[in-house]
């Protein structure tokens, strides 16, 4: 799989993120399928809810609402999603049964644990063994010293690394993520520029 993924040219990626505003009940989640050559062919739209405890379940129904075999990878905005909603990479790989990279443009998390404690009172455990379950992330560094931090499951931190560079044009975030992320910035605010009118 590894080497696959390495050496074949046009690699096919989805890449996840979301937008959320707090006060809301749920985030807007963003699929984008793109080809390591920069052609973008699937976009799909879900949610998650915000302070909940659904982002694996409701990425695994994003990737299902495409109907697609051909994705290699899934690339993700972050472990820590809509205040505090916590994937589990390796039920979302176990589920999905492809590479999972996840990633994080800023220094590594505070003190996610306490601010748990205090947060989550009535959940705060079922968050605490999520969150160490991530376990640290690694350290990237590329070319342009760009410096960013990912965990990883199913694959090493080679491929990894490779697969980051193979997609990111400018800028930190790799394009998959970098254009979910403006269709989910998009769709929220059109959705509180509707409620409001």
């Amino acid at each position: 799989m590894a080497e696959s993924l390495i050496s074949k040219p046009g690699v096919r990626a989805l890449g996840v993120a979301e937008s959320f505003r707090l006060g809301s009940p749920y985030s807007v989640l963003v699929g984008v399928v793109m080809r390591s050559d920069g052609m973008i062919d699937g976009v799909s739209l879900g949610r998650t809810t915000v302070g909940g405890l659904d982002a694996t379940e409701s990425i695994v129904r994003l990737y299902e609402s495409l109907g697609r075999s051909d994705i290699q990878f899934l690339m993700i905005d972050g472990c820590i999603i809509s205040w505090y909603n916590i994937i589990d990479l390796e039920e979302l790989a176990r589920k999905l049964d492809i590479p999972i990279l996840c990633l994080a443009f800023e220094e590594p998390e505070g003190d996610v644990i306490n601010a748990l404690r205090k947060l989550f009172p009535n959940d705060s455990d079922v968050r605490i063994t999520l969150y160490e379950k991530l376990g640290k992330p690694k350290e990237i560094l590329l070319p342009g010293n760009v410096r960013l931090y990912a965990r990883f499951v199913n694959i090493d931190y080679r491929t990894a690394r490779t697969l980051i560079k193979k997609f990111l044009k400018e800028g930190k975030r790799p394009e998959p993520i970098r254009i979910a992320r403006l269709i989910a910035n998009a769709v929220l605010n059109y959705g509180i520029i509707v409620q409001r009118t």
